[in-house]
């Protein structure tokens, strides 16, 4: 086996997927991560597909079960909290033979940590500064002024990847913004509302709630912006005052959410942005994840196709014993196409994501009553079951 010592740049879904796979086939991983600990935050995602599957390989099936957020139903309210449209989203995981759930991204992101060897090295409170490569190694410099050598990098550093910037060039180059701004966050002491995740829309905004039944409660706020706005994704304050801005006087529940906000410890707020790159890898550095072909929220895919990704580029490794110009360019070559259905299937998406009128808003509470017959339900699942790509056994 050659080249067997591969840093990861990111301790997320797609980094801690990779580190586990690489190390099952015979590497060598170390990971390296800006944050001090593994982060907290992100919003719900539906767990299913091809992402399940990989999970099932992975062994941890029976952890992700007990963190399922086991939700009863969608519920579109108004501001009077009085429903006008509903999902049952029980009989949609019965649709789906119950190879479904519903998870926080940090929830999965904890216990695929809690899988990984003990051994694997990783480097939190770091970041990668400088990249050199040539024909045997390449060397990095990270933020602290320490320098190493490695076989292999693999950027699974995100949306706004540090490798990518590096490497490839400036992010703006790969970025499709597709109009939106997203937040969540968890709060304390806020009135449960049972197993129902209440969604309330005006035009052009949402927000929504779901209560774990603990005492906890994780709100998720969206809104449109034709352009996108200038700010400091590093600047957790200045995130907080532009959803304050959005959202101070849009009624329902907000207000009390708004002044919750700053007590909260897992604050995330990002673009809703798609990353589309021709080429996932260069010589001896690759890209995995949402760094090199991040769908977004939009496709409701994101964490489970960075599980997929990281368990074929791994695969792709060990069956080229090493070699990374094959198993890099088989990799891309197997996922890239896929990946372009799922992202087109987003950006239609994009146009309804959220109402920006009250005709809207009406048009899709009737949209999903409909939900209730079992054909259209079965319908508006098969984006969602991954057809058309089929996991190797590696």
């Amino acid at each position: 086996m050659k080249n067997k010592n591969i840093l990861i740049s990111g301790a997320g879904i797609a980094g801690v997927s990779l580190a586990f796979w690489l190390k099952k086939f015979g590497f060598q991983p170390t990971i390296i991560e800006i944050s001090p600990k593994l982060r907290e935050g992100g919003y719900a995602i539906d767990f299913m597909g091809a992402g399940y599957d990989v999970a099932e390989k992975m062994g941890i099936l029976a952890d992700l079960e007990k963190v399922d957020m086991d939700i009863s139903k969608l519920a579109f309210v108004d501001e009077n909290n009085r429903e006008h449209g509903s999902m049952n989203y029980r009989k949609i995981k019965r649709l789906m033979n119950n190879r479904a759930l519903t998870l926080l991204r940090s929830d999965l992101a904890k216990i695929m940590y809690k899988a990984l060897d003990k051994d694997i090295e990783i480097i939190f409170g770091d970041t990668i500064h400088k990249i050199a490569q040539d024909d045997e190694k390449v060397s990095v410099t990270f933020r602290s002024g320490s320098s190493r050598s490695f076989d292999l990098l693999i950027g699974a550093d995100g949306l706004h990847s540090k490798v990518r910037n590096l490497v490839f060039g400036n992010e703006a180059q790969f970025e499709k913004y597709y109009g939106y701004y997203t937040s969540s966050y968890t709060i304390e002491n806020f009135p449960d509302e049972g197993k129902v995740f209440s969604m309330y829309n005006i035009p052009n905004k949402q927000a929504a709630i779901y209560s774990d039944g603990k005492g906890k409660t994780m709100a998720f706020l969206i809104f449109t912006s034709p352009e996108k706005l200038s700010y400091d994704y590093h600047d957790v304050d200045q995130q907080k005052k532009i959803l304050k801005d959005q959202f101070t006087n849009a009624g329902w529940k907000c207000p009390e959410l708004l002044s919750k906000m700053d007590s909260t410890t897992d604050f995330y707020f990002d673009s809703i942005s798609q990353i589309k790159m021709v080429k996932w890898y260069k010589d001896r550095i690759a890209l995995i994840g949402d760094a090199c072909c991040c769908p977004s929220l939009l496709s409701g895919k994101g964490s489970t196709l960075a599980m997929v990704g990281a368990y074929m580029l791994a695969g792709e490794l060990k069956q080229a014993k090493g070699d990374y110009k094959v198993a890099f360019e088989q990799y891309e070559h197997s996922l890239q196409p896929f990946i372009a259905k799922k992202q087109k299937a987003a950006q239609r998406f994009a146009k309804s994501f959220v109402p920006k009128t009250n005709f809207g808003i009406w048009l899709r509470n009737i949209a999903f009553k409909a939900m209730s017959i079992p054909l259209v339900s079965k319908l508006l699942l098969n984006p969602f079951k991954d057809r058309g790509l089929k996991l190797k056994e590696y």
